[in-house]
């Protein structure tokens, strides 16, 4: 008898050890950072049998949490026997159903044999969530069979919430119409968007900011004053037509794309350049986080430069002159040329005596500049002659043009320029002059002579 009672206590001494070593080692294997591992401590039966054995799951943890898609995770399962009979032969199997899965190298079934009263089984798993999974909370599915249930599968499931790390709308692409925008012209600026997301997102409102208050309210290192604030707010000379700055759009599915189109008037003293337009998102996700984005865009303001060339003045008479050609080139647009290059090109009817290529450089909007060219004529025809020209240049936003122009020139004799006149004119006083000179001169003789032969007589 004594020594049946002592194996009594010995055996109860083992199973309190057994419990303790159990709790010891669990406590170590789960422990972690809260903020990134969801603990549920509640015991909650899976099933109530009739006979005596009872499987209870003490505590699910995993961890991160949430788990995003695409992430593997591990899933700690605590199995207790929390009645006073033993259970034969438990075996556990986690049944992973889209979008979980586990690796081959990972067991899904685990066998422990005898589990004794008043004491708990932990189970861990590796479990990968697809990429394509969507946000919410989704079950996973388990089972777990023993002797004493005469080895019928009994099934649970575990609920895991799935989220994206982060919900991302990003701006693919940019366009307007026209690319670029005339000063004092109206353009559709066009804006793509696209979910990036595995998830809805909601109530997403896009601020197109010209006024650039969310940069002039919000520096990162300075207090905008009012003077700051107006500076920022006349900075970009777009203002929106028919409507607001600001789109709503109620939704936007996961790996959906959304246009956002705004009609707008550049100002007609624009200057021309390309301008960072601002733009700020805010949403929130299918499980109410709320995001703010703010990006940048490229708006182009120009034109192109209305430039025209004429000949003003020469000084060609007559075919086998020389004489200088001017010619004017003006800018009526709205833009400046830059870089502005004149060649004038060779020809049959005349040789070019002064160099090819004159360097204007920065033509103006409404303005003007001159090139001068000096020429030899070897032939007219009806007293005109052509004047091929090349010119090129660059607009304010560095955009490259060309254009040729055939200029008429006529050439004027002296005449018709009334030079002949002035000449006639001229020879007739000369001619006066030597007459008048002569008259004298014949005088003044006359009354010598005449003065000579009074003196003889005398």
């Amino acid at each position: 008898m004594k020594n049946t009672k002592d194996e009594r206590i010995e055996d109860r001494m083992i199973k309190k050890i057994f419990l303790i070593a159990s709790a010891v080692i669990m406590l170590i294997m789960v422990s972690g950072p809260a903020c990134a591992t969801y603990d549920n401590t509640v015991s909650v039966s899976l099933e109530k049998p009739q006979y005596t054995q009872d499987i209870q799951v003490l505590t699910l943890k995993y961890d991160p949490y949430p788990v995003g898609p695409g992430e593997y995770f591990d899933l700690w399962l605590k199995l207790g026997n929390e009645e006073s009979a033993d259970i034969d032969d438990l075996a556990f199997e986690l049944v992973p159903e889209y979008p979980f899965s586990i690796d081959k190298s990972e067991i899904a079934q685990r066998n422990f044999g005898k589990i004794y009263a008043n004491s708990i089984v932990l189970v861990h798993y590796k479990v990968r969530v697809d990429e394509g999974a969507l946000d919410g909370v989704t079950p996973i599915k388990f089972r777990y069979r023993y002797v004493q249930s005469n080895l019928k599968w009994i099934e649970g499931q575990e609920n895991i919430l799935i989220q994206t790390r982060e919900a991302v709308l990003n701006v693919v692409s940019v366009s307007s119409d026209p690319e670029t925008i005339p000063p004092g012209k109206e353009a559709m600026i066009k804006i793509t968007v696209k979910n990036q997301a595995s998830s809805v997102i909601r109530d997403v409102l896009f601020n197109l900011d010209l006024s650039m208050s969310t940069v002039a309210k919000n520096p990162a290192t300075m207090n905008p004053t009012s003077t700051l604030i107006d500076s920022y707010y006349n900075s970009i000379p777009l203002v929106p037509i028919n409507s607001s700055s600001q789109k709503m759009v109620g939704y936007i599915g996961a790996g959906e794309e959304k246009e956002i189109i705004y009609h707008v008037r550049a100002m007609a003293d624009a200057k021309a350049k390309v301008y960072k337009v601002p733009i700020r998102m805010t949403y929130h996700d299918s499980v109410g986080s709320n995001y703010t984005k703010d990006d940048v865009i490229g708006i182009v303001i120009g034109d192109v430069p209305d430039v025209s060339a004429y000949i003003t003045d020469n000084t060609v008479y007559n075919s086998g002159a020389t004489g200088t050609v001017s010619i004017k080139f003006v800018n009526k647009g709205a833009t400046d040329a830059k870089f502005f290059n004149v060649v004038l090109k060779q020809s049959d009817n005349y040789d070019i005596i002064s160099s090819d290529n004159v360097y204007i450089g920065s033509l103006d909007s409404d303005d003007y500049e001159t090139a001068d060219f000096k020429i030899n004529v070897k032939k007219l025809k009806s007293g005109k002659l052509n004047i091929p020209v090349h010119f090129e240049f660059k607009d304010a936003n560095g955009n490259d043009y060309s254009r040729d122009a055939n200029l008429e020139l006529v050439a004027y004799s002296t005449e018709e320029r009334g030079q002949g006149g002035n000449g006639s004119l001229t020879s007739i006083i000369v001619v006066l002059i030597i007459l008048a000179a002569g008259w004298l001169i014949y005088r003044k003789w006359e009354k010598g002579r005449k003065k000579n032969a009074r003196k003889e007589k005398a």
